[in-house]
């Protein structure tokens, strides 16, 4: 790991993540509970995590709903499903990581309007439109006809204002994105797209979907999977550095409130099966979002995994972020919107 920090840096970031709210708006995989040990211990407080979407019909992730329940039947000193905005705000819940159940993509859907209410029913509490592709609800960002969102995906959306769930608008379309933060009477997140002025990746954001979502007060996740912060058509792995680089632009375009941290961070495993799903699933179906990346180059270095946080803590503190500034990124603007966005 080739990180540039000094001791002063390192202490600074640690005693900051230890004493704020710390909300990574996208997580994946299957959160264990030798996991959630180490999120908490690095001082994650909660996230959003993926529980299905996509690749999912309405059957399948029944089932995937139903394990994070297990573990929080299994596990209730240190995992809490989150609710309403009451759980996430508890004081009575801290030491517990706070899972924020949630879909990318909207196929669970299957078709029908009315699962919406069914899956808040059962805790999802934000809902992506699209995954790459498009769908009933509108295009993905991978589509060469970009048709924005339908008139199914307008009544999703005001379905989910009206429920208290969250709108994620991260793999879809620039119209798409665009059409649903102006239909969306709360505000809306990018959950983990990063900026495409610096790096030209189509999951990332133009500079008008950045304005369009800081002005409904929405909150852009940045994310260190490794094309969406720097060419690695070379080979070459992004830095931290290059990670803030992204953060950094979006507080000095429209404002610190509208950036915070969302990794879609893939973690290794001894089996090595993540490698394998990511070189036939992500690389295979999606070339045009990878770059030179291959399963070894996933993540950024330095922050190659979410126990490595106070990397980026430390970087932004070297590089002239304010504390104050510093626990906004971390958590402070998430927790805005979703204690905003679901209800008591």
């Amino acid at each position: 790991m080739t990180v540039v920090t000094s001791d002063k840096w390192e202490t600074e970031a640690n005693r900051i993540q230890q004493d704020t709210y710390v909300f990574d708006s996208l997580m994946t995989g299957g959160p264990g509970p030798r996991y959630v040990s180490q999120l908490l211990e690095t001082g994650y407080n909660a996230c959003n995590w993926t529980v299905g979407g996509h690749s999912d019909s309405f059957e399948s992730v029944m089932h995937k709903i139903a394990t994070y329940y297990w573990l929080r039947d299994a596990n209730p000193e240190t995992v809490h499903l989150v609710q309403s905005r009451r759980d996430l705000e508890d004081p009575a819940l801290a030491g517990k990581l706070r899972i924020v159940m949630g879909f990318q993509g909207a196929e669970p859907l299957a078709h029908e309007f009315h699962n919406v209410s069914i899956f808040h029913a059962l805790g999802i509490r934000v809902i992506q439109l699209t995954y790459n592709e498009g769908n009933l609800l509108g295009s993905g960002c991978l589509e060469p006809d970009d048709r924005g969102l339908t008139h199914f995906g307008i009544q999703v959306v005001r379905e989910l204002n009206r429920l208290g769930m969250v709108v994620d608008v991260t793999h879809t379309s620039e119209k798409t994105s665009l059409d649903a933060i102006s239909v969306s009477e709360a505000p809306v997140i990018f959950s983990h797209s990063n900026v495409k002025a610096i790096q030209d990746n189509p999951r990332n954001l133009t500079d008008e979907q950045i304005i369009a979502a800081a002005e409904r007060g929405g909150v852009i996740g940045i994310a260190a999977f490794a094309d969406f912060v720097a060419d690695t058509t070379s080979g070459v792995q992004p830095n931290v550095d290059n990670y803030v680089d992204h953060i950094a632009y979006i507080a000095e375009k429209v404002g610190v409130d509208h950036v915070g941290i969302g990794t879609d961070i893939m973690e290794e495993d001894k089996s090595g099966m993540k490698g394998i799903w990511w070189l036939t699933n992500t690389g295979r179906r999606y070339p045009e979002i990878c770059g030179g990346m291959d399963e070894h180059m996933h993540n950024t270095i330095g922050f190659d995994s979410h126990t490595e946080l106070g990397n980026v803590t430390a970087t932004m503190l070297r590089r002239g972020f304010s504390e104050a500034d510093v626990r906004k990124v971390l958590g402070g603007n998430f927790m805005r919107v979703f204690t905003t966005v679901l209800h008591d």
